[in-house]
């Protein structure tokens, strides 16, 4: 006799449908799992062995195998031990309604509680395209189920829950996403930063853009405060935006029974490893700059940052994405960040302070100026030397709340979001060359000044189109639909500064 469940595991951000066999045969009793199951899976004979006993099913005695297809995946989530127990009961007669549209999901305790499982999101959002309609899983990921139209959700605490209810002893409650939700009540109110207005000016041009920025500042002139700031200035998620998300927090298991409605704001230390930034590992899962997508990805003390980590970030500034290779495995997450970085202009901190003396020697400077490569300074959109503030200003601060600074960045991404609603970009930083000449629009003198500028800079290609969707961004919070000198101008300020400063 030959019984079949289905169940899911992510491949990346790819989820693929198992389908679970199981069938006796004589010979010497065993409870074999095959079709490539890791050692998390092969465990798995114990724990559901132990759950079916506390429902007061005890394994027959004889040869039992379990194939999970395709064979030729490698299968590391414990995830599937529902399903499997599901199918053992379907063998000896213990469920006996179809299962073939059913979805099961969860992890077994060897008391048959359901613990929760990672990737739940991604997994549910591609449930009704495998063909499901009904999806079993544990309660305790009831608080990360996004709304899904035309799927029935089945919440379970344990095997025996699911036993009672085949046994109609017990009818399972049908439940509809509760969407509690995470909101960032830390971050910093613009109000509360004393001075540092072209500072402020540049983060309200980062947010509404998305476009990369790197800070050069002495020690305690607020680089990182202003940087935490950025996140109250934000643009909301879309509904895209806020799937995108959670699916790759909940692959990483770090979603506590709440779904984020927030952008991302990660700040990793520079000690990091390569494999916690970039992602990887056995399990292949991401790693910082993925959960920095949609969201920004803060490196303060930049060039304390081992020099291969800083060079792996060219990949995703110009692609947002990341490729992760391991033997015959390659997954692509996304990481489509906004990169703020801060650092001191030199080893000491106080090159170009007029309150300090530098210490360090031309060749301290030199050293340290080459841990910032042509092509990442090349990738970044603005730079910006953040002056100490001095005294006087703290005390006579008259600054804009973020709220009122939010309105115009939300307005300038409703504007680019119209503009680029046929095509595959969703701000002025997405842009390629060929988009941004077909897209934006400039005034004849704004051209001719870039492109002077272009030629006296000697700019690179990538410099000269990153002022151009600075300008565009600099014209959208204006609300004005084609880009005019001044915007031009003002985005090249943005650029000009460092070789005054490194």
């Amino acid at each position: 006799m030959l019984s079949h469940t289905f169940s899911a595991v992510n491949h990346g951000l790819e989820t693929i449908r198992i389908e679970v066999e199981i069938k006796t045969i004589f010979g010497k009793p065993a409870f074999i799992i095959i079709g490539l199951a890791s050692r998390v899976i092969d465990e798995s004979r114990e724990r559901i062995t132990a759950a079916l006993s506390q429902c007061g099913i005890r394994i027959k005695p004889k040869k039992t195998i379990v194939n999970l297809a395709p064979a030729d995946l490698d299968k590391k989530s414990s995830g599937v031990e529902l399903a499997i127990a599901v199918a053992m009961l379907k063998l000896y007669g213990e469920v006996r309604f179809n299962t073939d549209d059913c979805l099961f999901l969860g992890e077994l305790a060897l008391d048959g509680r359901l613990r929760k499982i990672k990737g739940f999101v991604s997994i549910v959002l591609s449930a009704r395209s495998m063909g499901f309609k009904r999806v079993y899983f544990p309660k305790e990921n009831l608080g990360e189920l996004p709304k899904i139209h035309d799927l029935e959700f089945y919440p379970l605490i344990s095997l025996q829950e699911f036993l009672a209810f085949t046994r109609c002893t017990l009818k399972l409650k049908k439940v509809e996403s509760i969407r509690l939700r995470v909101k960032n009540n830390n971050s910093v109110d613009f109000a509360q930063i004393f001075g540092h207005i072209q500072a402020k000016r540049a983060l309200e041009i980062v947010a509404a853009g998305r476009h990369n920025l790197l800070m050069v500042g002495s020690p305690g002139a607020g680089k990182s405060l202003l940087a935490k700031a950025i996140v109250s200035i934000l643009p909301d998620l879309s509904e895209e935006e806020f799937l995108e998300i959670n699916r790759i927090y909940s692959l990483c298991g770090f979603l506590q029974n709440q779904l984020l409605n927030c952008r991302p704001f990660r700040a990793p230390h520079a000690s990091i490893s390569q494999l916690a930034f970039i992602g990887g590992g056995a399990s292949l899962i991401p790693g910082e700059i993925s959960l920095a997508h949609r969201g920004i990805l803060f490196l303060d003390e930049f060039a304390e940052f081992k020099h291969q980590l800083i060079e792996m970030l060219r990949q995703p500034l110009e692609s947002g994405l990341i490729e992760i290779n391991r033997l015959k495995q390659k997954y692509v997450y996304p990481a489509n960040f906004t990169l703020v970085a801060a650092s001191n202009p030199c080893p000491c901190g106080f090159a170009g302070d007029s309150n300090h003396q530098c210490r360090c020697s031309e060749y301290d400077l030199r050293r340290y100026q080459n841990k910032f490569s042509g092509p990442i300074l090349d990738r970044i959109d603005l730079m910006m030397h953040v002056e100490t503030v001095e005294v006087p200003k703290i005390v006579l601060n008259q600054s804009e709340n973020s709220q009122e600074i939010k309105k115009r960045v939300a307005q300038a991404a409703h504007i680019q979001q119209q503009r680029y609603e046929k095509t595959s970009f969703h701000s002025n930083a997405d842009l390629d060359s060929q988009a941004v000449l077909q897209l934006c629009q400039i005034e004849n003198k704004a051209k001719k000044i870039l492109d002077l500028m272009a030629i006296h800079q000697k700019l690179s290609t990538r410099s000269y189109f990153k002022i151009f969707k600075v300008a565009q961004t600099i014209a959208d919070l204006q609300q004005i639909s084609i880009i005019q000198k001044e915007h031009i101008l003002e985005a090249f300020s943005f650029r000009s500064f460092l070789e005054g400063i490194m």
